[in-house]
This record gives structure tokens, C-alpha cells and sequence, in this order.
């Protein structure tokens, strides 16, 4: 796929990325020779059937796990070839990570888990505990859930929380896998509630997400086939209860026989 955007709005850009696993005498590709780019301030959505390489696809933009070839441009540094080390730095300064499973530690409060990452990079630990009550607060999690284990609270706040942790140290991009997959619709509901927030102000996402109503919520949705770009679609800022923006994903994903 060729993008033609900007350069300097262009966070993270891949180029002829490929990722195969092999066993034995075989080799399976999963991501083929796939370029692109990724926008500053974009919610771009990953969709695709199952085994189309979404999860691997992000893994390998944000540095989680080495392609076998090709290049990766983030923040405007080659990350391709980074050790493990250099690449851990990396994502703890660049990146954020929600996944399906809330991977809080269980034996510490919900802000001192968001304190834990925000210490992490350095910075003064005042700025960095108003920072994380400014979060609590815009994902709406009331100050009485703060000193709470993640055992006490909803699988819901969990999720926020988990996202609170994420964005703690203003990651260039969040990167979210399946975030909704184990939450009910309420929950569901709250948590993209909180993305899209985010991303009005101005944070860059990256979902994967099989899930149409959580696809709704991106800006641009890439659809993968075969480890390809197979095709895209611009829906551009979210708005609810938007007929035509719920038509034109309709149409795309019917385009792309999902």
C-alpha cells in the first residue's frame, strides 16, 4: 500500500514488513511484505478474519516482537534493529498497551499500579500522582476506587484503570488489542467511551478488534487478508448514533467479505 501522507504527520511507518514462523521444513508467513503508515492523532482500527496476522501486526509496530524482515520507522527512530533491551526503553517511552486480559498487579492499588509505570521513565513524583488523578478522573473512575486492588472493582474499571496505567507517561501511541473482548456491553461501552476521548485529545490509537460497534469508534480501519493490506476505509471523527458513518462500514466490510 502506498501513503502518500506528510511525512511529518506520519508516527510510525513500516516498510515490506514481513513475519514468518517456521516449523520444521515449513514456513508460514503471516505478515507479507506490507507497507504502512501510520498518522499522527489517527484511530486506526485492525480488522480481519482470524489468523489475517491483526495481533501480529501490532506486535511488530510497537516493537513487542521482531519482524523477520523489512523496517519499522517510530518516532522517527529505525527500530528494526534494536535488541531487546533497547527496544523494552523504547516502548516504555513511545508506547502504551491495553490488552483483552487486564494485566494489572493484583496486589497493588489502582494508583499506585499507574504510579509504578510513571516512575518508571523518571519525573517528579507529585507531577506524576496529578497526572494520574486527572486520568482517574477523565476515565471516570471516582477517587473512593484509587486505593482499591484490582480484585475489588469491576472488570469495567478494571480496563480503565489498565488504561490510566497505559497513558500515564503520554505515549506517542496506544496500542490496544481485542479491549473489549471479555468485557459485557456496558462495560464495553465505557471503555471505548475513554479511547475516544483520548483520541480527540489528539492521542494516536491502534485497535485490533473483530467487533463492529468498537470498530465504529476509529477514524480509519485497515482490513488485513493473508498478512495483506487488503483494504481501507476513512470514517474520520467519531460522532454517536451516526447512520451514514455506521453505513459506510457496513458497505466496507461487505466490500471486504467479512
Amino acid at each position: 500500500m502506498k501513503n502518500t501522507e506528510n511525512k511529518n504527520n506520519v508516527v510510525l511507518s513500516a516498510r515490506h514488513l514481513k513475519k514468518s514462523f517456521r516449523g520444521g521444513d515449513m514456513e508460514q508467513t503471516i505478515i507479507n511484505d506490507l507497507d504502512v503508515d501510520i498518522r499522527k492523532g489517527d484511530f486506526t482500527v485492525i480488522m480481519g478474519s482470524s489468523g489475517a496476522g491483526k495481533s501480529t501486526l501490532m506486535y511488530a509496530l510497537s516493537g513487542m516482537d521482531k519482524p523477520t524482515s523489512g523496517s519499522i520507522t517510530f518516532c522517527g527512530e529505525e527500530i528494526t534493529s534494536y535488541n531487546a533491551d533497547k527496544l523494552a526503553v523504547f516502548r516504555r517511552k513511545h508506547c502504551g498497551f491495553v490488552f483483552q486480559q487486564i494485566y494489572l498487579l493484583d496486589k497493588m492499588s489502582l494508583m499506585d499500579n499507574a504510579l509504578t509505570a510513571g516512575l518508571l521513565v523518571g519525573g517528579k513524583k507529585k507531577e506524576i500522582v496529578r497526572r494520574a488523578e486527572a486520568l482517574f478522573e477523565k476515565v471516570n473512575l471516582p477517587e473512593v476506587t484509587w486505593r482499591k486492588l484490582p480484585s475489588q472493582i469491576s472488570g469495567g474499571e478494571a480496563q480503565r484503570a489498565g488504561i490510566v496505567r497505559a497513558v500515564i507517561n503520554r505515549p506517542e501511541v496506544l496500542f490496544a488489542d481485542e479491549p473489549t473482548g471479555a468485557l459485557n456491553s456496558n462495560n464495553s461501552d465505557a471503555v471505548l467511551d475513554v479511547f475516544t476521548e483520548l483520541n480527540r485529545d489528539g492521542q494516536s490509537i491502534i485497535m485490533v478488534t473483530h467487533d463492529k460497534k468498537s470498530a465504529l469508534r476509529g477514524s480509519r480501519i485497515i482490513y488485513l487478508r493473508d498478512g495483506k493490506i487488503f483494504g481501507e476505509c476513512e470514517l474520520g471523527e467519531y460522532t454517536p448514533d451516526n447512520a451514514e458513518r455506521t453505513e459506510m462500514l457496513n458497505a466496507f466490510l461487505a466490500e471486504m467479505n467479512w
